[in-house]
């Protein structure tokens, strides 16, 4: 039996995994890599609002304390999340019709999910689990409205997945560390801490709604569209 320590080392090693084989099927290879580095640092930084009522996992650093997990993982989960449709609908770009760039308006929706997150869970004391499924969905939709377009490739994104997470926390939590949600979880609330095969219900609902999300980033922010054939 591993030891605990080493139980989010491997959930994150584990979507290594998935991100290269969406890397290797992804013809945007440069951009899955840049997008990357950048979900790193918020992995790290995403804890601010974790640790205080959602998880305090075990890292090699020690129990509840950042560690290069939260960097690899965030990497990861920006690279699968963002780029895993080119691996199931191979959508070409339409260049005839791209516009121009909105990293204005997708800055100010990066500011507007943080907040959410900060007022909400840090200072009302909502749990971050609800609130960030809501901020992850709100957004969402407020991109569904203004590109249309990209509803079907951030479905699919979510769905895609959510399929990966259910494979990969199978292995890693009913596996490997089956205790791991009921000694380091904190989602005694309704509805968060539901299980489907022994997979909190919370954790399904971060995955898929963040995929939905990130999935349209490069779509909303670069002003670029796909061509309707695959």
């Amino acid at each position: 039996m591993l030891d605990d320590r080493f139980a989010y080392l491997t959930l994150s090693l584990l979507y290594m995994l998935a991100w290269l084989v969406v890397f290797i099927n992804n013809p945007w290879k440069s951009g899955m890599i840049k997008v990357g580095a950048v979900g790193g640092i918020m992995g790290v930084i995403a804890e601010v609002w974790y640790f205080q009522d959602y998880w305090r996992p075990p890292t090699l650093f020690g129990i509840g304390i950042v560690g290069i997990e939260d960097y690899i993982i965030g990497f990861a989960l920006f690279g699968v999340g963002g780029y895993i449709h080119s691996s199931f609908t191979r959508k070409e770009i339409d260049y005839d019709k791209q516009t121009k760039a909105r990293n204005r308006d997708f800055f100010f929706l990066w500011l507007i999910g943080c907040a959410s997150l900060t007022v909400f869970s840090l200072v009302l004391k909502v749990h971050s689990g609800y609130v960030t499924f809501l901020t992850f969905m709100s957004l969402s939709i407020y991109i569904w409205i203004q590109r249309p377009d990209l509803i079907y490739l951030s479905l699919v994104s979510g769905v895609a997945t959510l399929g990966i997470t259910l494979v990969i926390y199978y292995i890693n939590f009913q596996l490997l560390f089956p205790h791991f949600w009921d000694t380091y979880g904190m989602l005694d609330e309704p509805i968060l801490g539901w299980k489907i095969i022994g997979i909190p219900l919370s954790e399904i609902l971060w995955h898929s709604s963040w995929a939905v999300l990130c999935s349209m980033f490069r779509g909303y922010r670069n002003g670029v569209y796909y061509k309707e054939s695959t």
